[in-house]
């Protein structure tokens, strides 16, 4: 594997989910950013699947010829997910984190999001025109999201649902739109949760659980021979358990306590 593919994973949709997840339920411990922007930055990441099934689908445009690529890449080309998912990814923690400083962030972040176009071009999976697509694709997600999720966050998820939702609507019941549909539908359902009850701090134990069960669901869901609406529900519960995982031990002692 060369190097360039293994720096591409920075946008990869795995590489996506982790980070979601990691700052959801780690950030606010230890003061990256507070509880409420870290929700805020779940319902951007899950907001990328979404966005990136359903534009690609719209347009329908061709990738390089296989000729040229130095990977195996399937699907349509335009908007780079890739490029999309990095923009959105670093420019939502550029604005959402409390540390470093702001500039430290942003120039960070731009590095990283140069940093994922640049392998997709050099790995021959894109064109130009791709990348700078998914560049301003996922700027303006951050710019969305972050404006819905101003004062309340319910508007925000419902963004992300309806996003998802309109994924298998455009490109079809690929497991991709489908998988992308549950995620965001989980999200939102995982957001009530999570405005209702509060945070606790997350142990080794549960966290170490939200890895694999949540990791789990998401790998059976694009990679398992579900049917249709199983690829929904068991992507649903891994979104719905990243969004409400750090208020499941909240969860537990208000059900004891009745």
């Amino acid at each position: 594997m060369s190097l360039f593919s293994v720096l591409t994973q920075l946008g990869d949709a795995w590489f996506v989910v982790a980070a979601v997840a990691t700052l959801h339920w780690f950030g606010p411990r230890y003061d990256l950013l507070s509880e409420r922007d870290a929700a805020r930055y779940v319902a951007l990441g899950f907001a990328i699947f979404g966005t990136v099934v359903g534009a690609k689908a719209l347009f329908a445009l061709g990738r390089p010829p296989a000729s040229v690529a130095l990977v195996a890449a399937d699907g349509y080309g335009f908007p780079s997910g890739h490029a999309t998912s990095a923009a959105a990814l670093y420019g939502g923690a550029a604005a959402l984190l409390q540390r470093p400083r702001r500039r430290v962030r942003w120039w960070l972040a731009a590095a990283a999001i140069v940093l994922v176009c640049a392998t997709r071009l050099l790995l021959g999976v894109h064109y130009l025109v791709d990348v700078v697509a998914g560049v301003a694709i996922g700027g303006c997600l951050v710019a969305g999201v972050l404006a819905l999720t101003r004062r309340r966050l319910e508007p925000g998820y419902a963004f992300t649902a309806g996003l998802g939702v309109l994924a298998p609507i455009l490109a079809g019941p690929t497991v991709d739109a489908l998988a992308a549909c549950g995620l965001g539908v989980g999200a939102l359902l995982g957001s009530f949760v999570v405005a209702r009850h509060p945070r606790r701090a997350l142990s080794v134990a549960p966290t170490i659980s939200g890895y694999a069960v949540c990791g789990g669901l998401g790998l059976a869901a694009l990679l398992a021979p579900l049917p249709w609406y199983g690829v929904v529900i068991t992507s649903g519960i891994a979104g719905g358990g990243v969004v409400a995982l750090p208020v499941t031990r909240s969860v537990r002692r208000r059900i004891g306590s009745r």
